[in-house]
Protein backbone atom coordinates (compact mmCIF):
# COMPACT_ATOMS: atom_id res chain seq x y z
CA UNK A 1 0.00 0.00 0.00
CA UNK A 2 1.28 3.51 -1.15
CA UNK A 3 1.95 6.06 2.00
CA UNK A 4 -0.71 8.43 2.84
CA UNK A 5 0.47 12.31 3.32
CA UNK A 6 -1.84 14.59 6.08
CA UNK A 7 0.74 17.00 6.50
CA UNK A 8 0.49 19.99 4.41
CA UNK A 9 0.47 23.82 4.18
CA UNK A 10 -0.45 26.44 0.57
CA UNK A 11 -0.21 29.69 0.01
CA UNK A 12 -3.96 30.08 1.88
CA UNK A 13 -0.92 29.98 4.89
CA UNK A 14 2.47 30.01 4.93
CA UNK A 15 3.03 27.21 2.40
CA UNK A 16 4.63 28.34 -1.70
CA UNK A 17 2.06 26.55 -3.55
CA UNK A 18 -1.47 26.24 -4.65
CA UNK A 19 -3.98 23.48 -3.07
CA UNK A 20 -4.49 21.71 -5.86
CA UNK A 21 -0.43 22.11 -6.89
CA UNK A 22 -0.19 19.82 -3.64
CA UNK A 23 -3.03 17.71 -4.72
CA UNK A 24 -0.94 17.05 -7.94
CA UNK A 25 2.37 16.10 -6.32
CA UNK A 26 0.60 13.95 -4.45
CA UNK A 27 -1.05 12.24 -7.25
CA UNK A 28 2.45 12.63 -9.03
CA UNK A 29 3.95 10.51 -6.13
CA UNK A 30 1.33 7.75 -6.21
CA UNK A 31 -0.08 8.21 -2.56
CA UNK A 32 -2.82 6.19 -1.60
CA UNK A 33 -4.43 10.21 -0.19
CA UNK A 34 -3.59 13.73 0.57
CA UNK A 35 -4.59 16.01 3.20
CA UNK A 36 -4.69 19.21 3.16
CA UNK A 37 -4.03 21.07 6.40
CA UNK A 38 -3.45 24.98 6.86
CA UNK A 39 -2.48 26.72 9.83
CA UNK A 40 -5.57 27.41 11.53
CA UNK A 41 -6.30 30.98 12.32
CA UNK A 42 -5.00 32.78 15.52
CA UNK A 43 -6.08 36.07 17.18
CA UNK A 44 -3.16 37.87 16.90
CA UNK A 45 -2.56 37.09 13.36
CA UNK A 46 0.93 35.67 12.48
CA UNK A 47 2.57 35.72 8.74
CA UNK A 48 2.74 31.99 9.20
CA UNK A 49 -1.28 31.61 10.01
CA UNK A 50 -4.31 31.69 7.29
CA UNK A 51 -6.48 34.69 7.88
CA UNK A 52 -9.47 34.32 9.20
CA UNK A 53 -11.43 35.50 6.66
CA UNK A 54 -10.43 33.34 4.35
CA UNK A 55 -11.05 30.27 6.19
CA UNK A 56 -14.29 29.65 3.99
CA UNK A 57 -12.57 30.13 0.63
CA UNK A 58 -9.87 27.08 1.85
CA UNK A 59 -12.72 24.78 2.80
CA UNK A 60 -14.59 25.47 -0.28
CA UNK A 61 -11.31 24.75 -2.89
CA UNK A 62 -10.49 21.82 -0.65
CA UNK A 63 -14.02 20.62 -1.36
CA UNK A 64 -13.90 21.29 -4.94
CA UNK A 65 -10.75 19.85 -5.26
CA UNK A 66 -12.05 15.95 -3.28
CA UNK A 67 -14.97 16.20 -6.56
CA UNK A 68 -12.14 16.71 -9.00
CA UNK A 69 -9.74 13.90 -8.03
CA UNK A 70 -12.25 12.05 -6.30
CA UNK A 71 -11.26 8.89 -8.98
CA UNK A 72 -7.27 9.59 -8.82
CA UNK A 73 -7.19 10.02 -5.03
CA UNK A 74 -8.80 11.02 -2.17
CA UNK A 75 -8.06 14.26 -0.74
CA UNK A 76 -8.87 15.26 2.57
CA UNK A 77 -9.84 18.81 4.69
CA UNK A 78 -7.96 19.38 7.49
CA UNK A 79 -6.56 21.63 9.71
CA UNK A 80 -3.58 22.06 11.95
CA UNK A 81 -5.15 23.52 14.89
CA UNK A 82 -3.07 25.67 17.45
CA UNK A 83 -3.86 26.10 21.01
CA UNK A 84 -3.91 29.85 20.47
CA UNK A 85 -6.87 29.31 18.33
CA UNK A 86 -10.68 29.89 18.67
CA UNK A 87 -11.93 27.21 15.84
CA UNK A 88 -15.18 25.35 14.98
CA UNK A 89 -13.63 22.02 14.34
CA UNK A 90 -16.17 19.70 13.75
CA UNK A 91 -16.22 19.98 10.00
CA UNK A 92 -12.88 18.67 9.30
CA UNK A 93 -11.95 15.42 8.06
CA UNK A 94 -9.23 15.30 10.71
CA UNK A 95 -7.65 17.69 12.78
CA UNK A 96 -3.47 18.08 13.94
CA UNK A 97 -2.96 19.87 16.81
CA UNK A 98 0.39 21.26 17.23
CA UNK A 99 2.33 23.78 19.62
CA UNK A 100 4.21 26.12 17.79
CA UNK A 101 4.68 29.26 20.06
CA UNK A 102 5.66 28.44 23.93
CA UNK A 103 2.98 30.38 26.15
CA UNK A 104 4.01 31.68 29.40
CA UNK A 105 2.03 34.46 31.96
CA UNK A 106 4.55 37.13 30.88
CA UNK A 107 4.02 36.38 27.11
CA UNK A 108 4.76 33.65 24.54
CA UNK A 109 8.03 33.17 22.54
CA UNK A 110 8.12 31.04 18.47
CA UNK A 111 9.77 28.09 19.26
CA UNK A 112 9.49 27.48 15.31
CA UNK A 113 11.01 30.80 13.74
CA UNK A 114 14.84 31.22 14.71
CA UNK A 115 17.25 29.71 16.51
CA UNK A 116 17.97 33.55 17.86
CA UNK A 117 14.24 34.24 18.88
CA UNK A 118 14.45 31.07 20.83
CA UNK A 119 17.70 31.72 22.70
CA UNK A 120 16.43 35.03 23.48
CA UNK A 121 12.79 33.70 24.44
CA UNK A 122 14.49 31.25 26.92
CA UNK A 123 16.40 33.79 28.46
CA UNK A 124 13.82 36.30 28.54
CA UNK A 125 10.63 34.18 29.69
CA UNK A 126 12.89 31.71 31.87
CA UNK A 127 15.76 32.99 33.01
CA UNK A 128 17.86 31.16 30.78
CA UNK A 129 16.66 27.83 31.57
CA UNK A 130 16.03 25.67 28.75
CA UNK A 131 14.44 22.61 30.72
CA UNK A 132 12.07 25.62 32.60
CA UNK A 133 10.86 25.74 28.75
CA UNK A 134 10.71 22.62 27.58
CA UNK A 135 8.28 21.96 30.53
CA UNK A 136 6.47 25.11 29.66
CA UNK A 137 6.05 23.50 26.27
CA UNK A 138 5.19 19.87 26.70
CA UNK A 139 2.76 21.17 29.06
CA UNK A 140 0.64 22.97 26.40
CA UNK A 141 1.07 20.04 24.19
CA UNK A 142 -0.62 17.76 27.20
CA UNK A 143 -3.12 19.75 27.04
CA UNK A 144 -4.63 18.16 23.86
CA UNK A 145 -5.54 15.70 25.58
CA UNK A 146 -8.58 17.58 27.40
CA UNK A 147 -9.85 18.22 23.61
CA UNK A 148 -11.46 15.00 22.24
CA UNK A 149 -11.88 16.78 18.42
CA UNK A 150 -7.69 16.78 17.77
CA UNK A 151 -6.81 13.81 16.08
CA UNK A 152 -2.97 14.02 15.21
CA UNK A 153 -0.39 15.37 17.56
CA UNK A 154 2.00 17.46 15.41
CA UNK A 155 5.97 17.70 15.43
CA UNK A 156 6.23 16.57 19.35
CA UNK A 157 9.36 17.88 19.71
CA UNK A 158 9.68 20.85 17.37
CA UNK A 159 11.42 23.27 19.99
CA UNK A 160 14.39 20.85 18.91
CA UNK A 161 13.85 22.17 15.53
CA UNK A 162 17.76 23.72 15.37
CA UNK A 163 19.25 21.67 17.79
CA UNK A 164 21.58 19.64 15.22
CA UNK A 165 23.08 23.42 14.39
CA UNK A 166 22.91 24.70 18.19
CA UNK A 167 22.85 23.39 20.92
CA UNK A 168 19.62 25.22 22.68
CA UNK A 169 17.76 22.36 24.50
CA UNK A 170 19.54 19.15 26.40
CA UNK A 171 16.99 16.29 25.08
CA UNK A 172 18.57 13.49 27.28
CA UNK A 173 18.11 15.67 30.97
CA UNK A 174 16.40 14.29 33.58
CA UNK A 175 13.85 17.31 33.46
CA UNK A 176 13.13 17.46 29.34
CA UNK A 177 12.65 13.71 29.72
CA UNK A 178 10.07 13.97 32.12
CA UNK A 179 8.24 16.66 31.17
CA UNK A 180 8.04 14.87 27.21
CA UNK A 181 7.07 11.38 28.92
CA UNK A 182 4.14 13.15 31.14
CA UNK A 183 2.82 14.77 27.91
CA UNK A 184 3.38 11.65 26.01
CA UNK A 185 1.68 10.02 28.54
CA UNK A 186 -1.33 12.16 28.81
CA UNK A 187 -2.15 12.01 25.18
CA UNK A 188 -1.33 8.36 24.24
CA UNK A 189 -4.14 7.38 26.87
CA UNK A 190 -6.20 10.08 25.12
CA UNK A 191 -6.24 8.06 22.14
CA UNK A 192 -4.34 10.60 20.45
CA UNK A 193 -2.07 9.72 16.88
CA UNK A 194 1.46 11.18 16.97
CA UNK A 195 2.62 12.09 13.57
CA UNK A 196 5.96 11.20 12.49
CA UNK A 197 7.00 14.40 11.04
CA UNK A 198 9.99 14.97 8.04
CA UNK A 199 9.51 18.44 7.75
CA UNK A 200 12.58 19.79 9.31
CA UNK A 201 14.29 17.60 6.99
CA UNK A 202 13.03 18.97 4.07
CA UNK A 203 13.40 22.44 4.74
CA UNK A 204 16.96 21.70 5.44
CA UNK A 205 17.06 22.14 9.32
CA UNK A 206 16.97 18.26 10.34
CA UNK A 207 18.39 14.98 9.69
CA UNK A 208 15.74 13.49 11.36
CA UNK A 209 12.02 13.32 11.85
CA UNK A 210 9.98 14.54 15.20
CA UNK A 211 9.89 12.52 17.36
CA UNK A 212 13.54 12.09 17.92
CA UNK A 213 14.09 8.38 18.36
CA UNK A 214 14.58 8.00 21.93
CA UNK A 215 10.71 9.75 22.26
CA UNK A 216 9.63 7.17 19.42
CA UNK A 217 10.69 4.21 21.42
CA UNK A 218 9.42 5.64 24.63
CA UNK A 219 6.02 6.20 22.54
CA UNK A 220 5.88 2.38 21.69
CA UNK A 221 6.33 1.42 25.05
CA UNK A 222 3.31 3.27 26.36
CA UNK A 223 1.32 1.64 23.36
CA UNK A 224 1.04 4.77 20.96
CA UNK A 225 -0.31 4.85 17.86
CA UNK A 226 1.72 6.89 15.31
CA UNK A 227 1.13 8.64 11.47
CA UNK A 228 3.49 9.76 8.70
CA UNK A 229 3.49 13.07 7.51
CA UNK A 230 5.73 15.69 5.73
CA UNK A 231 4.40 18.65 6.90
CA UNK A 232 5.14 19.99 3.13
CA UNK A 233 5.18 23.69 2.52
CA UNK A 234 5.94 23.34 -1.15
CA UNK A 235 5.16 20.41 -3.69
CA UNK A 236 9.11 18.80 -3.26
CA UNK A 237 8.05 18.57 0.36
CA UNK A 238 5.17 16.05 -0.46
CA UNK A 239 6.24 12.53 1.54
CA UNK A 240 9.83 13.99 2.00
CA UNK A 241 12.76 11.48 3.46
CA UNK A 242 9.66 8.71 4.02
CA UNK A 243 11.62 6.10 3.07
CA UNK A 244 14.27 6.85 6.07
CA UNK A 245 11.42 7.46 8.32
CA UNK A 246 9.92 3.91 7.40
CA UNK A 247 13.44 2.52 8.53
CA UNK A 248 13.41 4.65 11.62
CA UNK A 249 9.60 3.37 12.81
CA UNK A 250 10.51 -0.02 12.00
CA UNK A 251 13.93 0.47 14.67
CA UNK A 252 11.60 1.78 17.28
CA UNK A 253 9.27 -1.37 17.53
CA UNK A 254 6.31 -0.57 15.26
CA UNK A 255 4.30 -2.40 13.56
CA UNK A 256 1.46 -0.56 12.26
CA UNK A 257 0.55 2.65 11.00
CA UNK A 258 -2.47 4.65 10.91
CA UNK A 259 -4.25 5.85 8.11
CA UNK A 260 -6.83 8.04 7.00
CA UNK A 261 -9.79 6.58 5.27
CA UNK A 262 -13.39 8.22 4.64
CA UNK A 263 -14.70 5.65 7.57
CA UNK A 264 -11.76 6.93 9.94
CA UNK A 265 -8.49 6.37 11.04
CA UNK A 266 -7.64 2.73 10.62
CA UNK A 267 -4.19 0.91 11.37
CA UNK A 268 -2.05 -0.64 8.35
CA UNK A 269 0.70 -3.10 8.78
CA UNK A 270 4.27 -1.51 8.30
CA UNK A 271 5.11 -3.93 6.01
CA UNK A 272 2.69 -3.56 3.60
CA UNK A 273 3.42 0.75 3.33
CA UNK A 274 5.36 0.43 0.03
CA UNK A 275 8.77 2.43 -0.26
CA UNK A 276 8.31 5.52 -2.66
Amino acid sequence: MRPQDLHTHSLYDDGKCTLEEMVQAAVGKRLSAIGLSGHSPIENEQDWTMPKEKLPQYMAEVKRLKAKYRVIIPVFCGIEYDLRSKLDLSTFDYVIGSVHATVTPDGCFDADNTAEIAKDGIKRYFAGNADAAAECYFSQYAEMANNPEIHIVGHFDLLTKFDEREAIYDPESKTYLQAAFAAMESLVKAGKIFEVNTGAISRGYRTSPYPAKNLLKQLHSLGGRICLNSDAHSTDGIACAFDSALELIKACGFREIWMLTAQGFAPVSVEKIEYL
